[in-house]
């Protein structure tokens, strides 16, 4: 497994408010211990690496790239990634798992996340319920409304191939409750595990 002991991969449904989280806490490490935490996209990090070598030249190609080519980014994005998180904290903002009209596609396969070798993966939560009252009032995203009940079983999955990647890679799995109007003690929450 890499050595990168500074990088902590967040992960949430969408709605779940997991970009206020990161967001806070990153401002928390700076206010309290004047450092920086690189925040990193996994998707951004793979259409790097593919525009780099000539494969793409806008991130809707990527996915129409043959599936054994797509995996090969993957695995060289988190082994950049990783290299960063020797020298930086690093966040990795993706997906464990998004939902697909063929069921749930594998945001956090074996080759990737041995790749980034995270310490911890967070998985940022809410109750079902707010998380389709926010999708439903957020006016800035085309989100599909979604019964609680979807939702709730996203959230589940997602706990599933967490504990499955920190099988493979050793890391902690933390889960962090994002109550409504609460942004602060779930980010103070993830600074905690920054930090450690």
């Amino acid at each position: 497994m890499p050595e990168g002991k500074n990088l902590v991969i967040v992960t949430g449904i969408p709605g779940v408010g997991k970009t206020t989280v990161i967001t806070t806490a990153v401002d928390m490490v700076k206010q309290k211990h004047g450092e920086e935490v690189l925040v990193l996209n996994f998707g951004t990090a793979m259409f790097e690496v593919a525009s780099k070598k000539g494969l793409v030249k806008d991130r809707d190609e990527m996915r129409k790239l043959a599936t054994k080519t797509q995996r090969e980014i993957q695995k060289l994005a988190g082994q950049s990634i990783a290299q960063k998180a020797k020298s930086a904290r690093i966040i990795v903002d993706t997906h464990t798992l998004i939902q697909t009209n063929n069921g749930y596609l594998i945001g956090l396969p074996e080759w990737v996340v041995t790749a980034l070798g995270p310490k911890t993966i967070v998985l940022v939560e809410a109750a079902p319920d707010k998380i389709a009252a926010r999708r439903s009032e957020d006016p800035t995203r085309a989100r599909d409304s979604q019964d609680v009940a979807v939702i709730e079983i996203h959230q589940q999955m997602c706990r599933a191939a967490a504990v499955a990647a920190g099988t493979i890679t050793g890391a902690t799995v933390r889960i962090i409750n994002n109550r409504q109007g609460e942004v602060e003690a779930a980010a103070t929450e993830l600074y905690q595990t920054l930090m450690e």
